[in-house]
C-alpha cells in the first residue's frame, strides 16, 4: 500500500514536469528581452522522453529520497544561460541534427538553405550575445503539485503507521 502511494506521488511529479516541458514559450534573452519567434515546446524530445522520477531508500530506515533523473542539459533548460561566451559546438550541433523539421525551414535572405555548420555558428553566436531565459520547469512543476504531494504524503505516512500498528497487533 505504501509503495503504491509513493509511486503515485512520483508519477504525479513526473507528469507535471513533462507538462511543463511541453508548454510553448516566447523566445527570450537571459534578461527577459523578447527575441523573434515562439519556442516550440519540444526541440528534439530527448529531455521529455528521459524524465524519470523515483524513490530510493525506505520509510523504515528513515532514508527515503525522491530522485529526478534527466539528461545533464536540464540545468540550462531550467535556469537559462547568461550572455557572454558562446556555448560549446558539440551540444548545439547535436541539437541541430536532432531538431525535427529544421532542415526544411532555415534559409538565408536569398532563399538558399543554410549549411548545418553555419547554422550551428549562428545559434551559438545568438546564445553568446543574448543568452536565453530559463523555463523554470522544475520550480513550476513543484509549485503546481506541492499541495497534492503534501496531501498524498500525509496519506502515505498514515498508511505506513497503520501497517506498523497492524503488524504489532498481529504479534
Amino acid at each position: 500500500m505504501v509503495e503504491q502511494d509513493l509511486t503515485k506521488i512520483a508519477t504525479l511529479l513526473q507528469q507535471e514536469i513533462v507538462l511543463q516541458l511541453n508548454y510553448p514559450r516566447q523566445h527570450k534573452g537571459y534578461n527577459g528581452e523578447p527575441k523573434r519567434g515562439t519556442s516550440p515546446p519540444i526541440a528534439s524530445g530527448n529531455l521529455v522522453k528521459n524524465v524519470e522520477v523515483q524513490w530510493i531508500g525506505s520509510l523504515e530506515k528513515d532514508d527515503l529520497e525522491l530522485i529526478v533523473k534527466m539528461p545533464n542539459y536540464w540545468y540550462w533548460v531550467n535556469y537559462g544561460r547568461r550572455p557572454g561566451k558562446m556555448p560549446p559546438i558539440a551540444p548545439i550541433d547535436k541539437w541541430v541534427i536532432q531538431k525535427q523539421g529544421l532542415k526544411d525551414v532555415v534559409r538565408d535572405r536569398s532563399g538558399r538553405f543554410i549549411k548545418r555548420k553555419s547554422l550551428v555558428y549562428l545559434i551559438r553566436r545568438s546564445i553568446g550575445e543574448f543568452g536565453y531565459e530559463g523555463t523554470e520547469f522544475l520550480q513550476n512543476a513543484y509549485a503546481n503539485t506541492a499541495a497534492q504531494i503534501e496531501l498524498e504524503m500525509g496519506t502515505t505516512i498514515a498508511n505506513w503507521f497503520n501497517s506498523l500498528f497492524d503488524d504489532y497487533n498481529k504479534e
